[in-house]
């Protein structure tokens, strides 16, 4: 049976990896040195394993956080503003 989720939850029901699809990983160029970087779409950002520069995110798409019950605590953990993407 699935697990309950409830406002104990440890994480976000909405990014369940288990539901994802290919493209929501994708590979970025890092604007200092070229190196492709894997970043998954929850992330708002990554620091290049290559040169250390820290890449944003273009696809992060935070919309879930207006209506998800979870949303308020998971923009503050992230450093986001609601409404912002």
């Amino acid at each position: 049976m699935g697990e309950e989720l409830t406002v104990d939850t440890p994480h976000c029901p909405g990014q369940d990896q288990r539901y994802w699809k290919p493209e929501d990983i994708s590979l970025l160029k890092c604007p200092g040195c070229g190196r492709e970087i894997e970043i998954w779409k929850d992330e708002p950002t990554r620091v290049c394993p290559g040169c250390g520069k820290e890449v944003r995110n273009p696809q992060l798409d935070l919309a879930c956080a207006q209506w998800c019950l979870f949303g308020k605590d998971c923009l503050e953990r992230l450093g986001q503003e609601p409404g912002k993407k």
